[in-house]
């Protein structure tokens, strides 16, 4: 076995990447549906803030697993760190292997690794971090609980309005004069909510960095849903964003929701939350939906137990300093 980078640019390269992806992470998560293959490289390559640094294990010209280390442009201390071995090739030490050369080769700025899981049970969790990541020196960060909603099983409540405000959704990217506001919030979203031991700076997005992604996700084969609420000063209150998969039948996914402090308290929330899912199901017939939220941040978890949505998957946030010899 060779470990070796992987060309981002190489499409056969990227092709074998691609569904050994699916065969790994369709073992481990039953009814995971992947996006398409051309989205799914489009992300990888993209210019979109992130350096994408891919490493395969080889046997010949055969690629048996590879793993992914990624840094974002606004925080260069945090290495993303993720591996993916074929069924027929894992428990054999090539995740292992993966992940040390990661960390490894890793931009010299990186204080701190993570890395992300899911599993459909927490004991099947606690078997992963036991087997795989404590060996590699990882601890526990912070955990999430993924929910699901099924819009055809339930009647969603109306869309309404929060007095004093004004709620709207758009699609496929707010209105500019909205840009710089929702880029902050957007910024917020981490670091705002629990999380764990994770620690998140602010981090907002200007509405350059904003058009862009809007542009990755159109590219990509997505619809963005996104509601908000106006303050009688213009001033931008509540942000959601939603992505609905045009290409499969992926479960829609709400990207984050925030409701700015100085606002809290008046169901804003629930509101734009409900706006927004009642768009995305009008206009792209969404029939699942799926989010995430840290398990201490019992708001929100609130809010989306009462318009129905169901615990489907456990994650886990895991962490390891770097140790500079």
């Amino acid at each position: 076995m060779q470990i070796r980078p992987l060309d981002l640019h190489d499409d056969q390269s990227m092709s074998d990447a691609y569904f050994i992806e699916c065969a790994a992470n369709q073992k481990v998560r039953p009814g995971w549906v992947p996006l398409s293959q051309n989205a799914r490289i489009l992300g990888w390559r993209a210019d979109d803030g992130w350096r994408n640094h891919l490493i395969g294990a080889w046997d010949g010209s055969a690629l048996l697993g590879f793993a992914a280390g990624m840094n974002a442009v606004d925080t260069p201390e945090t290495t993303w760190v993720f591996a993916w071995v074929a069924p027929k090739y894992q428990k054999t030490g090539i995740g292992s292997a993966l992940v040390r050369s990661v960390e490894a080769t890793c931009l010299n700025s990186t204080t701190r690794f993570l890395s992300s899981a899911y599993r459909p049970s927490a004991a099947e969790m606690e078997q992963l971090i036991q087997r795989f990541s404590q060996p590699l020196g990882y601890v526990l960060a912070t955990t999430e609980t993924v929910v699901e909603l099924d819009m055809r099983a339930i009647q969603l409540p109306e869309t309404y309005e929060v007095n004093g405000y004004d709620i709207s959704t758009y699609v496929n990217g707010v209105p500019d004069r909205f840009r710089s506001q929702v880029g902050q919030i957007k910024g917020l979203v981490d670091a705002e909510a629990p999380n764990g031991e994770l620690g998140w700076a602010e981090s907002p997005v200007s509405p350059e960095e904003y058009a862009s992604e809007i542009e990755l996700c159109i590219a990509q084969g997505h619809t963005v849903f996104e509601s908000i609420a106006v303050d009688a000063h213009g001033n931008v209150a509540a942000w959601i964003c939603l992505l609905a998969d045009d290409e499969t039948n992926r479960p829609a996914l709400i990207e984050g929701t925030l409701v700015v402090t100085a606002h809290r308290g008046r169901a804003l929330g629930r509101a734009i939350k409900i706006a927004c899912l009642n768009e995305a199901g009008g206009r792209n017939n969404v029939q699942k939906v799926r989010t995430s939220s840290d398990d201490e941040n019992v708001w929100m978890r609130s809010i989306n137990t009462k318009l129905g949505f169901l615990p489907v998957e456990t994650e886990v946030v895991i962490q390891k300093q770097r140790v500079h010899l």
